[in-house]
């Protein structure tokens, strides 16, 4: 019986200081790099290590060389079994402000090993207020407009049902 409880703790200390000494710059390249891949690139960011995470401050997000919005924090929590990432203040730029909401208050995606199909979304903007989340077992991304605000600008992007109105995209 000591040797199991010994066993238990140690692997728990083992994940303890995973979790404090991994190396989360590496991680955080490792995401740029992806993100390359698909024409996205951050600059300009201020990136700092935390106990559990990674902090990015002022950052610019540009697609395709296009500049479409700033960031001005993101924060995110890896805790291998519960993954948090936090944005605040996210400002769209203006020449994409008539298809895309003009700035995000706040936006929270969790991602956990007790739901290994959803990657949950929740997001308050001038827009209103989200909540969705994108479903790994089925493709498919899920939104829905909770409180409608300022919704012109994308409005023929939405589907309405019973429930109000909703974005829904499969891909592959």
């Amino acid at each position: 019986m000591q040797m199991v409880k010994k066993m238990i703790g140690g692997s728990f200390l083992f994940l303890f200081f995973l979790l404090i000494f991994a190396p989360k710059q590496e991680i955080y390249y490792k995401i740029e790099k992806e993100l390359h891949k698909n024409g996205i690139v951050i600059s300009n960011e201020k990136f700092s290590d935390n106990l559990l995470g990674l902090s990015i401050k002022d950052a610019d997000i540009f697609v395709k060389g296009i500049k479409v919005a700033k960031i001005k924090s993101l924060d995110l929590n890896i805790f291998f079994l519960y993954n948090k990432l936090s944005i605040e203040q996210v400002s769209t730029d203006k020449a994409i402000q008539n298809i895309v909401p003009k700035s995000i208050n706040s936006a929270t995606t969790i991602f956990s090993i007790f739901k290994p199909y959803k990657i949950s979304i929740d997001g308050v903007g001038s827009f209103g207020e989200i909540k969705g989340g994108i479903y790994l077992n089925m493709n498919k991304i899920f939104l829905r407009v909770v409180k409608a605000k300022d919704i012109n600008s994308f409005r023929g992007f939405l589907k309405k049902d019973d429930k109000g109105l909703y974005y829904e995209k499969f891909f592959n």
